[in-house]
C-alpha cells in the first residue's frame, strides 16, 4: 500500500507543478508555453497517478475527453460549458481519490481539507454557471454579473486552495 501512496504523491505533485505553471499564463507570450507545459504536467500527474485509485483513473479519462472537447471547440464554438462541466467532473475525481488515499492512510485532517476545497469549487462553478445562463436575460443580467463576479473572486480563492491542497497531499502522501 505504501507505494500506492508514493505514486499518487508523485503524481499530485505534477499536478501541482502544472497547476502553478498554469497560474502564469496571463503573461504575455510566455503565458501561451506556461499554459501548454501546464497541461503537459497535469495530464502526466493524472497518468502517474491513475493506478492508485479508481478516481484518479477516472480524472485521466476525463482529462483526456476535456482536451479532445478543447480541441473541437476551436471549431465548434458553443462547446465551452462542456469543458467547463468536463473540468468540474475531473476536479471532483480528483479531490476524491486524493481524500481516499488521505483518509485511508490516516490524515483525515487532509481528507477533509479536500472535501471542502471539492465543495467550494462546487458551489462556485453551479453558481457560475446559473449566472452564464442568466445573463442571457436582459433583466437579470445585470444582477447574474454582479453575483458572477463575486463567484469568480470565491472560484480564485478555492483555486488557491485546491493547489494548497495538492502540494499537502503529495507531502502527506510521500511521507
Amino acid at each position: 500500500m505504501y507505494d500506492t501512496y508514493r505514486t499518487a504523491g508523485r503524481g499530485l505533485h505534477l499536478i501541482f507543478l502544472g497547476q502553478i505553471f498554469c497560474l502564469f499564463s496571463f503573461i504575455p507570450l510566455l503565458g501561451a508555453f506556461l499554459s501548454i507545459a501546464g497541461l503537459i504536467l497535469h495530464i502526466l500527474g493524472l497518468n502517474t497517478a491513475k493506478s492508485a485509485h479508481p478516481s484518479l483513473q477516472n480524472a485521466f479519462m476525463v482529462a483526456i475527453i476535456n482536451v479532445v472537447v478543447a480541441v473541437v471547440s476551436i471549431f465548434v464554438a458553443p462547446l465551452g460549458i462542456v469543458i467547463t462541466i468536463l473540468s468540474l467532473v475531473e476536479f471532483y475525481y480528483i479531490c476524491n481519490g486524493a481524500c481516499a488515499l488521505l483518509a485511508d492512510k490516516g490524515d483525515h485532517y487532509q481528507a477533509d481539507n479536500g472535501r471542502r476545497v471539492w465543495k467550494l469549487y462546487m458551489g462556485c462553478m453551479v453558481v457560475t454557471i446559473i449566472c452564464t445562463a442568466l445573463a442571457f436575460i436582459p433583466i437579470l443580467g445585470l444582477l447574474a454579473l454582479v453575483v458572477a463576479v463575486i463567484a469568480a473572486i470565491v472560484l480564485l480563492v478555492a483555486g488557491i486552495l485546491f493547489i494548497i491542497f495538492l502540494y499537502k497531499a503529495h507531502q502527506s502522501l510521500m511521507s
